[in-house]
């Protein structure tokens, strides 16, 4: 269903008597452990079908980057500022801004991905608690957007001590727009979704591998798929529509079949010596880098080889 159709809405929420003041079913919200990065201005428009498929496409877009499955949370929120005078009498002088810290156990691969999201106003924010509830900022027209931030910090890397904390990174999102985050945002809950923040994934970075120098006049070409993270997981299930091969730079037909789990063979027009062969992957639909295969999103940097 469409987010106007869902947004502060809790599925069994009770009596049709007990829906007023404080007897009704309120909406409550618990502890942030997941974040998604939009970009900024971006308009998540109350028709949509906010569902894992929308959030993949997003993704693939460039649109959204997912935060997900924080090991802590900390709320660093800044209080009001209050000016007291002679008689006594208290006066508003600052609002305080909010202010949250997510710890991640991932890994470096994770980490040196986290580090390039420190940036001042580059990127809006929706959050989702423990239990898979949305938090999202409303506009004047009645669509949904993040929240304004400020300052994002990933922070220090946090190092593992003997017999202490594990090895973390930690990243702090401050958001600006106080009226907002009081006032003008909604609620899109669990029970009214089809998916948990757990099965959104970020875009996964994998290495494309040449086996071997292509020869003149071959008309295949071996390559092997893995994960960056490790450099070993193969990646399997990868077709044409997949990855681009290139020639000169230019764009060639090629047909990709998988041999054993991450090895490729690619059929391809007969090669010339000095050709510079290229491989990377590439979702025409969306004329970016990423592609969604299987429901994981990739990435792969080309990789060129000059034919002999």
């Amino acid at each position: 269903m469409s987010l106007e159709l869902i947004i502060n809405k809790k599925a069994s929420c009770g009596g049709a008597n007990a829906d007023t003041g404080k007897l009704g079913c309120q909406i409550e919200w618990g502890t942030p452990l997941h974040a998604i990065g939009i970009q900024k201005g971006f308009i998540i428009p109350k028709a949509t079908v906010f569902n894992k498929a929308y959030i993949d496409a997003q993704i693939q877009l460039g649109k959204f980057i997912p935060l997900i499955g924080a090991e802590s949370f900390e709320n660093m929120s800044s209080e009001d500022a209050i000016t007291t005078n002679s008689r006594g009498v208290d006066r508003l002088n600052t609002l305080g801004l909010p202010k949250y810290k997510f710890g991640f156990e991932e890994g470096h691969s994770f980490y040196r991905e986290l580090a390039k999201l420190t940036s001042f106003k580059a990127l809006d924010y929706i959050f989702a608690d423990e239990e898979g509830n949305w938090r999202m900022a409303e506009t004047s027209d009645g669509d949904f957007k993040g929240f304004t931030s400020g300052q994002t910090i990933a922070m220090l890397t946090n190092t593992k001590t003997l017999g202490g904390d594990p090895e973390s990174k930690s990243i702090s999102i401050q958001l600006l727009d106080r009226y907002q985050w009081d006032q003008a945002y909604a609620f899109a809950m669990r029970d009214q979704l089809t998916f948990s923040p757990e099965e959104i994934d970020g875009v996964n970075g994998i290495l494309i591998t040449f086996d071997a120098i292509p020869a003149a006049g071959a008309v295949t070409i071996l390559f092997t798929v893995v994960l960056a993270a490790d450099g070993i997981t193969p990646v399997e299930g990868l077709i044409a529509a997949d990855l681009k091969y290139t020639v000169d730079g230019v764009t060639t037909a090629k047909t990709i079949a998988e041999t054993s789990p991450g090895k490729y063979t690619a059929t391809v027009s007969a090669i010339a010596g000095g050709d510079v062969l290229g491989l990377e992957t590439y979702n025409i639909p969306t004329l970016t880098a990423v592609v969604l295969n299987g429901g994981v999103l990739y990435r792969g940097a080309i990789v060129t080889e000059t034919a002999v």
